[in-house]
């Protein structure tokens, strides 16, 4: 098949009877309907329901499958004949649509084009630095600063990273599911050779157990672990951000000194560690799906909205998020950027005195904000970085 069949869109139409009808889109090529490809107007929440075999010059290419939300929207994806289910970050069928207007989700590939730059599947931006997880061998790569090893990756498969903000860098291996830290390991100071030295290592001393995320910040990190999903917090203790709360949660991050995440079954959001005068540990109420702890301010995107709210200092416009709805936020030293959920375009705001919020046209799967560049996967695979660069942080590898 040639690269113009193996791209395309799911695409989707409310009808006069409230059904939604549903087909596929090639890149370059004439709209495809499946024989089965109505989405009643009854269906179950939370089910998955398939088309018939999607057909593009006599070859099947997939099934594209679809499954109502329970806040009335439908969610929409592709299965193609010889793999995965594949979710792009515009597959929301919205509650308000008009009927007899084709709305498309982001392009998805289903094959990969001749002579393809590395995929990879994870992106973390830190200070000076970046790692990400290589989708072909699960092994990560680091570029930029390296002071103290912050980008001297173990090897080995690994399913998450985070670079932290003053060198120190932390991962979850694949089959153990442990975590791994490296870099800067405690208090740095100059030995009698005039080198950079370390006193202590509690930076890089990770807990035993298995883990399903991690965070790291500029002396701490915390973790979600995979029983229970507690939180493990370790590193320094200043202010109290390593002293997570009990209970079960689905995400954390970890900010310059404090820390957000968010618990289990209330989806509510809770802070802990310094709390400066602007409240940068004091979430507003409400259900979330996705939090971002930056230096000194906080992003989430609400759960039935996928609207964003900030919090904390909001000098730069930091906390001054847009309108409309997100997949993805990442907030920086400085700045925040956050996926839309229409096109999987980026938008960032806050301070862009280095050019770390002037974003690159395109539709993205994933974003990280790190002091003053940042970072984000096309929904090709393909890394994009951009804002400071005197380290090399966004000189993303090629080989």
């Amino acid at each position: 098949q040639s690269n113009d069949e193996t791209t395309g869109r799911i695409v989707a139409r409310l009808l006069d009877d409230g059904r939604v009808e549903f087909a596929w889109q090639p890149t370059s090529s004439a709209r495809v309907l499946p024989r089965q490809r109505y989405f009643p107007a009854d269906a179950t929440v939370d089910r998955w329901l398939r088309s018939s075999p999607v057909e593009v010059n006599g070859a099947e290419v997939g099934r594209i499958n679809a499954r109502l939300l329970d806040d009335g929207r439908i969610e929409f994806a592709f299965t193609p004949t010889d793999g995965e289910r594949i979710k792009p970050p515009a597959r929301y069928f919205p509650t308000n649509a008009r009927a007899g207007r084709w709305l498309r989700s982001t392009e998805i590939m289903l094959g990969p084009p001749e002579d393809a730059a590395p995929g990879f599947i994870a992106i973390s931006a830190g200070g000076s630095y970046t790692c990400a997880i290589r989708e072909s061998d699960s092994e990560i790569v680091c570029w930029g600063l390296n002071w103290a090893g912050q980008t001297d990756a173990p090897d080995g498969e690994f399913t998450a990273v985070s670079a932290g903000s003053w060198g120190h860098t932390c991962a979850i291996r694949k089959n153990s599911r442990r975590i791994e830290c490296w870099g800067a390991s405690g208090e740095a100071y100059l030995d009698d050779a005039g080198e950079v030295a370390f006193r202590g290592t509690w930076r890089t001393d990770a807990p035993d157990g298995e883990f399903v995320t991690v965070s790291a910040s500029v002396n701490d990190t915390c973790a979600i672990r995979e029983s229970g999903g507690t939180i493990g917090c370790w590193g320094a203790n200043s202010h109290g951000q390593t002293d997570a709360p009990t209970g079960s949660y689905t995400a954390v991050s970890t900010g310059a000194a404090h820390s957000c995440a968010i618990r289990a079954g209330t989806d509510e959001i809770e802070c802990w560690g310094y709390d400066d005068v602007f409240g940068v540990a004091t979430p507003p109420e409400g259900s979330y799906i996705a939090v971002s702890a930056g230096s000194s301010h906080t992003c989430a995107i609400r759960k039935n909205s996928r609207r964003i709210e900030c919090w904390g200092q909001f000098f730069g416009g930091r906390t001054d998020a847009p309108d409309g709805e997100f997949t993805a936020v990442s907030a920086g030293g400085d700045h925040t950027c956050a996926i839309r959920a229409s096109d999987g375009e980026i938008e960032c705001w806050g301070e862009n005195r280095s050019g770390q919020s002037n974003a690159p046209a395109g539709s993205y799967t994933a974003i990280s904000a790190g002091s003053s560049h940042t970072c984000a996967i096309r929904n090709t695979g393909e890394i994009d970085c951009w804002g400071h660069n005197d380290d090399g942080q966004t000189d993303v590898p090629t080989d």
